[in-house]
């Protein structure tokens, strides 16, 4: 299904181990129940189906980094034709349990999204959402994504601020799990979807209106991206719509 792995490929598939064992059964518990009860996740998903409301996305959908499943699973609640791809199985044993418990079809798939991958057919829309910045080569993931859509098919990103880098969830993870943490701002990931053959991206904001572009929403935005590294808030996502040429 893969090239050989990525440089991050083993120390996100030690990332569910490494967790466990540090974090037990509450770990465990939040990958079964995050869909639901991780206000982060839950404020940002809202954001999402906010834009998946305004502008045509699928029916068949690559969903890449899905880990637990939610994001997969929300959208094949909404009738659309999933495929997801995680490079760890352990995440996608938990995935295809959560899938199973909702009553909703995806085909789970293990795949590295960063040395490529082969899932058969042309995707009308391709998902990655908090995965991105895990990756050390954003590039060549989105010249992965390009390959898999069809013609004028969209991608849709949901990743964290360039503030995530230097906050403390992100010193945390990298002690802690040895994750890849970086921050995806505005500027890196139109970068990046220009360099892939991406056209026409758009920004969307997760908050409430998430398509008002007010003074006060842009000023409280960076409020909260200030707290996020000086006191621990969570990080605000970036969310960007973008398109390949016909």
């Amino acid at each position: 299904m893969s090239a050989a792995p990525s440089q991050t490929a083993e120390q996100e598939r030690a990332y569910v181990r490494n967790a466990t064992a540090i974090g037990g059964d509450a770990f465990s518990h939040h990958l079964r129940s995050k869909g639901f009860v991780d206000p982060s996740f839950v404020q940002t998903w809202g954001a999402v189906t906010e834009v998946l409301a305004h502008r045509p996305f699928g029916p068949r959908v690559l969903d890449l980094g899905c880990g637990p499943g939610w994001t997969s699973i929300f959208l094949a609640a909404r009738g659309l034709q999933v495929t997801a791809t995680d490079l760890s199985s352990d995440m996608l044993t938990i995935a295809q349990e959560n899938a199973a418990r909702v009553g909703v079809s995806v085909d789970f798939r293990e795949a590295d999204m960063q040395a490529g991958f082969d899932v058969g057919h042309d995707f009308d829309s391709v998902l990655i959402f908090d995965a991105l910045h895990h990756c050390q080569d954003e590039v060549a993931v989105l010249q992965h994504c390009f390959k898999a859509l069809r013609p004028q098919g969209s991608l849709l990103l949901v990743e964290p601020d360039w503030f995530h880098e230097f906050g403390p969830s992100a010193r945390h993870d990298r002690k802690h799990y040895g994750t890849t943490e970086r921050g995806m701002g505005w500027r890196r990931m139109t970068t990046a979807l220009r360099k892939a053959g991406f056209v026409k991206a758009e920004r969307f904001y997760s908050s409430q209106g998430t398509f008002g572009r007010s003074p006060w929403q842009r000023a409280k935005a960076v409020v909260v991206a200030a707290l996020t590294v000086t006191v621990g808030f969570p990080h605000r996502s970036v969310i960007a719509l973008a398109h390949k040429p016909s």
